[in-house]
């Protein structure tokens, strides 16, 4: 049964991430094929599909107590699907009401998303037997997000949109028989019996709390700050990726670079961590660090973009998907330690917010500005080192705050 367990929803992660990554390595292209490259409405789109995919669970919460993980699957991956093949229709015949097939398909991916992470830890009771499903999942999703670009790179180039979605549409089908046959329709996703009312319906309270607290601002402002940094990735760099896109190398390898940077940097950035806690510093305080990482990242990535070297947009994505290590895993730490005297499902759920409104604000910012600074004037550059500035702003005001001598607890 445990086997069973694995296999199935390791499955799950490997073929949704692989179709997700996929698309959105090649989103960007598509919708700026359709509407121009220089629209903001190129840019609104992905912002809606980032904040549906990453948000929208937190308006769905008294649905998914309710509904089995399982029947939960079913309806995500199918809206999923829908929102798929109601997009790769709407794009053609009517550009800006494709938003409506994006808006589903970030609800489903949502949906999925949170239904397996929730099914593990409701079917896993042992924290060690939990930390070794997700580590493993982890990987599988990984993996996905590796070969997917690639795949999407060739399907694209060689036989266009149509056949590229049937291929995306047959990869949820999978997943989908995947689920009817492993998964059990007993389990359910619930927040603990005894939460009241009061603790499940204070979110925005708890925002405003953590807005204006002297100690958690600083992580609220990494947290938004770091997450618009990780929207650029399917945004603005995925155009820069098209610019050197050839019979050779495929703009889909460079999404390769990035996932296989993070398979083998995480173990290690991970160990870094526990050495820079270990010494008495705060989650917050690594999580600064990454907005360094992004930082010299963005300014290496524009010095690459500047002078069409493959190697510096390499390294750049290298450092990048260091950032990444260093951030993801903390958003979570450091929010619950900020808000230590907040209830804890409030601030997770505030956390989800702060990330959707930061990466959907990203990949705003990437899928308009970056296509409109190479039309005007042949390089993004420009928006890159402004990205490098922000990170280190951002980081130096919390550091060296101006309006008072006394520091912010970023330590």
């Amino acid at each position: 049964m445990r086997s069973r367990k694995y296999v199935s929803v390791s499955a799950d992660y490997l073929t949704t991430n692989l179709a997700y990554s996929a698309l959105l390595s090649v989103l960007p292209l598509i919708i700026t094929q359709q509407i121009g490259s220089a629209s903001i409405i190129s840019g609104i789109m992905l912002g809606v599909l980032s904040a549906a995919a990453r948000g929208s669970t937190l308006f769905l919460g008294r649905v998914i107590e309710r509904v089995s993980t399982f029947y939960l699957m079913q309806c995500g991956l199918g809206m999923t699907v829908l929102g798929l093949l109601v997009f790769s229709w709407m794009v053609e015949a009517l550009p800006i009401a494709s938003v409506v097939g994006l808006i589903l398909l970030g609800v489903g991916v949502s949906v999925v998303n949170f239904t397996l992470r929730g099914h593990i830890i409701a079917t896993t009771a042992d924290a060690k037997e939990q930390t070794s499903f997700f580590s493993l999942v982890s990987l599988c999703a990984s993996g996905g997000a590796a070969i997917g670009p690639i795949v999407a790179s060739f399907m694209q180039k060689e036989f266009g949109l149509l056949p590229f979605v049937l291929l995306l549409t047959g990869i949820y089908v999978v997943a989908f028989l995947c689920t009817g046959v492993f998964f059990d329709r007993r389990v359910y996703i619930r927040t603990a019996e005894e939460a009241s009312e009061k603790s499940r319906s204070s979110v925005l309270v708890t925002l405003r709390g953590l807005l204006s607290s002297r100690t958690t601002m600083p992580v609220v402002v990494i947290v938004v700050i770091g997450s618009v940094m990780n929207g650029q990735l399917f945004s603005g760099m995925a155009f820069e990726f098209q610019e050197f896109s050839s019979s050779l190398l495929p703009a889909g390898v460079f999404f390769t670079v990035d996932a296989v940077a993070v398979i083998c940097l995480q173990l290690p950035v991970n160990m870094l961590i526990l050495r820079i806690m270990s010494s008495g510093k705060t989650s917050s305080y690594c999580m600064g660090v990454s907005l360094a990482w992004y930082s010299t990242a963005f300014l290496l990535f524009a010095a690459g973009t500047l002078s069409h070297t493959v190697g510096i947009i390499c390294a750049a994505l290298i450092l990048f998907s260091a950032g990444e290590c260093m951030y993801a895993p903390l958003t979570n730490v450091a929010m619950v330690e900020s808000g230590e005297s907040m209830p804890l499902v409030d601030v997770l759920n505030c956390r989800l917010l702060l990330t959707a409104v930061g990466e959907s604000l990203g990949s705003f910012c990437g899928g308009f500005l970056v296509p409109l600074f190479i039309a005007q004037f042949h390089t993004a550059a420009p928006y890159w080192a402004a990205l490098a500035l922000i990170a280190a702003c951002t980081l130096g005001s919390l550091l060296y705050p101006t309006s008072s001598s006394r520091r912010y607890n970023l330590r």
